[in-house]
């Protein structure tokens, strides 16, 4: 476990060469901006050094207590490290010089990618192998794949040695025979019999000369690291894969991985399908202990606890059992009081459950990050832009023709970049880049708006310098055009973010992304199903994929609390017949989690979109098309639609949910949406032991006063600060929409965002249910259990 902080104060080897050098320089330039900057979540660079730390420290401790390390002088075994891609890339966030460290700190020679069908290879000679990973059944799968091939290696140069000595010592006992048999002639005739100038002597071959074979080193030692628990389902995954025997398993309690200063994740991608298709709450316990150690570790604890959702109230009942020491895995920190003036770095948390807001996440993006991820995808970071951005090929069709002569038509390809040709770069996107963390949360309009006027800029001073006489220039200016044009060329600032607005641009006039955003216009503001219909209809028998497809007949079936039962009928023959058997692996999933029924049923389990419309105001009459927009609508501007998720966080900052409908009536409106809705206050009773009572904004409210006085005076105290936790995911959208409203001065507050995920329509349906690779994974497990050792994969 990390060492606890010294107190909140407010205020493979490939991996060496691409992404340790890649992201070394913006990463520890951000947070080394954070240590710096006092106004800053400054426990965020705290927690990723913890993090690492934790990780570092794990890894150092199974190389010293391996026993093929020989001797008890404390040294570290030689240690190979495979590590999930997951696991890496949230390890290189936290420590860009985490390779070096491991190798100089817990002597770490090697380092593997943790791949399906993989091995370490035969010329690895390390005593200990580290298989870092997330608990997942494909890590499972994949680390036993290691394991038998580790162990069949080591077997099969056992058996070549083997028979290598027998062969030998049948060619001694051969030898031998004949030695004998010429010693009993000889000595029938009076003669000895001399080996290498010496008689022979039948003991020597007691003794076969054993040393003439290299010695088969032992089996190494081998350990699973998961991160952050080791689960049952992982122990289970490896006894039926016939693997337990052979590794020992331990964990690193590395929770949250901060992306960004205002932003953590748990890289829990199956949060979402765990809670709503297999009922599995295993993310409540994770998101608890993460939010525990946070508040013990770094920020001190939070005065306010609220939230609206099942799987929330039972995060938010788990965080007290963790108080009171139920947890055996965590102790019971010294908290302090709340409604004393304390240096608590957060001051109220605010748990979402996704399945709450479950629109937003379908609707399109529109902010340049958001729009970003769903066209191109943003995955660990960097996002993956094809060729045909560069070689000026964004106004060509996104075609493909198909082989069979029946069907000699274009089908329409989504553009996303791995449909979209080779990929050219894959460039970081974070705060380090200046023009990126400048329209990174802007409407994507406005944010063209900006790199255009930028390049303007540049070209004007280009012009002036170009035009004036060589005396009448400054070395310091020729210098600073110098340097903006360096820092503006070879795919990086106005360079990059030009470019990929170019693409986008391309990609959002084509007839489909227009319709689509048509067909979502109408699902928010909940008029002409059938109009919307016509759209479904196209979608599928068009020839676009499944999963964007099934992302529209989802949202139409919120927005319209269900479908009427013929429509539904109509719709689940259409899908299966544009996509086969295949598809029917979703729609279960979808069903049992109540997002594609019909409106009988879904009387049952209301969604209270329509109900939430016009008390939230979740339906602009006009878009705010202005530099400084004023509503959340910006994110959403092509349908108006302001995040129903933004809309209860802003609420839950005003004080009581009972105070965001008129006559207290809010917790009577808020019944309409699923799952609980709670609030209290953290605290201890007389006898010092943690409780949670009624909720209390005294505190809250007079930090909020103090940092934005009534006389609209500059801020001379820090603003409040509310973690919102979005379990089971979030989008780039909603996290801009929170910090736009950080930014008003009528919110007061500042928002740190945590989720299990960060995530786009397409990927949270895609998470939902089995697909045939889930299904396959775990086929195959079935398949090692019954067949054994038998099974070579």
């Amino acid at each position: 476990m990390p060492a606890p902080a010294s107190g909140p104060t407010r205020g493979t080897s490939d991996l060496d060469a691409r992404d340790g050098d890649a992201a070394s320089t913006s990463t520890t330039t951000a947070w080394n901006h954070l240590l710096n900057n006092p106004s800053s979540y400054n426990f965020a660079p705290k927690l990723a050094r913890a993090n690492a730390r934790a990780v570092i420290d794990a890894v150092r401790a199974l190389g010293e207590g391996s026993d093929s390390v020989g001797g008890d002088d404390g040294s570290i075994a030689r240690t190979a490290l495979a590590m999930d891609a997951s696991f890496r890339d949230g390890l290189i966030r936290c420590s860009p010089d985490v390779v070096t460290r491991l190798r100089r700190e817990a002597n770490v020679t090697t380092f593997y990618g943790l791949e399906a069908w993989g091995e370490i290879p035969e010329s690895d000679d390390s005593t200990v192998i580290v298989f870092a990973c997330r608990p997942q059944l494909a890590n499972m799968v994949t680390v036993a794949e290691h394991v038998r091939s580790v162990r069949r290696r080591r077997d099969a140069a056992l058996r070549a040695r083997a028979e290598e000595v027998a062969s030998r010592d049948r060619g001694k006992r051969a030898t031998s025979a004949v030695e004998g048999l010429l010693t009993r002639v000889a000595s029938a005739t009076g003669r000895g019999v001399k080996r290498g100038g010496k008689e022979s002597d039948s003991s020597s071959n007691a003794n076969p000369d054993a040393d003439g074979f290299p010695e088969i080193p032992p089996l190494p030692k081998m350990y699973v690291l998961c991160a952050p628990r080791v689960t049952e389902m992982c122990e289970h995954a490896l006894r039926d894969l016939h693997a337990l025997d052979y590794v020992t398993m331990v964990q690193c309690e590395c929770d949250l991985v901060p992306l960004e200063p205002d932003v953590f994740t748990m890289e829990y991608p199956e949060a979402y399908s765990e809670i709503v298709t297999e009922e599995w709450h295993a993310s409540a316990y994770y998101v608890a202990a993460a939010l525990h150690k946070l508040q013990r570790d770094f920020t001190g604890l939070a005065p306010v606890v609220k939230g609206k959702g099942d799987v929330a109230h039972k995060v938010a009942q788990l965080l007290l059992e963790m108080r009171l020491g139920v947890d055996p895995v965590i102790e019971e920190p010294a908290f302090v009081e709340p409604g004393v003036d304390c240096d608590s770095l957060i001051d109220m948390i605010v748990l979402i459950d996704r399945d709450v807001d479950m629109v937003t996440p379908l609707c399109t993006q529109l902010t340049y990050e958001g729009l970003i991820d769903e066209i191109l995808g943003i995955e660990k970071g960097a996002v993956a832009i094809p060729q045909r951005a560069f070689d000026g090929d964004g106004k060509k069709k996104d075609v493909v023709k198909t082989d069979d002569p029946a069907k000699r038509e274009e089908k329409y390809v989504r553009a996303r970049a791995h449909k979209a040709g080779p990929i050219a770069m894959r460039p970081k996107l974070n705060n380090t880049d200046r023009l990126f963390d400048q329209i990174r949360d802007m409407n994507f309009g406005r944010a063209c708006n900006v790199i255009r006027d930028l390049a303007t800029a540049i070209k004007e001073d280009y012009d002036a310098i170009k035009g004036s006489n060589v005396e009448d220039q400054h070395v310091s200016e020729i210098g600073d055009f110098v340097k903006k044009i360096k820092a503006n060329i070879g795919g990086t600032g106005l360079d990059l973010h030009a470019t990929l607005a170019k693409y986008l641009i391309d990609c959002t006039k084509k007839k489909w992304f227009q319709n689509r955003l048509e067909c979502e216009r109408l699902c928010v503001e909940g008029e002409d199903l059938q109009t919307v219909m016509d759209h479904l209809e196209t979608m599928i028998y068009r020839g676009d994929e499944a999963i964007p497809c099934l992302r529209m007949v989802v949202l139409a079936c919120v927005c319209f609390n269900g479908f009427p039962p013929k429509m539904h009928e109509k719709i689940f023959s259409d899908l299966f017949n544009a996509f086969g058997p295949e598809i029917l692996l979703k729609l279960e999933a979808l069903e049992t989690a109540g997002l594609f029924v019909d409106r009988e049923t879904a009387k049952k389990r209301s969604r209270g979109f329509a109900q939430m419309r016009k008390p939230l105001k979740l339906i602009a009459d006009g878009v705010d098309g202005s530099e400084e927009p004023n509503d959340i609508t910006f994110a959403y501007s092509s349908s108006g639609y302001a995040p129903l998720s933004v809309r209860l966080v802003e609420a839950a900052t005003r004080g009581s949910w009972k105070s965001i409908a008129p006559n207290n009536s809010g917790e009577d409106l808020l019944k309409h949406l699923p799952g609980e809705l709670f609030e209290y206050t953290q605290g201890e009773n007389d006898y010092g032991r943690p409780v949670n009572s009624k909720v209390s904004y005294r505190e809250f409210n007079k930090r909020r006063e103090k940092a934005a006085p009534l006389d609209g005076k500059d801020e001379l105290w820090p603003k409040p600060t509310v973690m919102v936790f979005f379990i089971g995911g979030v989008t780039y959208a909603e996290i801009a929409c929170l910090r736009h409203l950080a930014k008003k001065r009528q919110c007061g507050c500042n928002f740190v965002i945590g989720t299990t995920k960060i995530f786009q329509g397409d990927a949270l349906i895609d998470t939902c249910g089995e697909d045939i690779e889930r299904l396959e994974t775990r086929l195959r497990v079935d398949e090692i259990a019954g067949r054994g050792e038998r099974i070579r994969l």
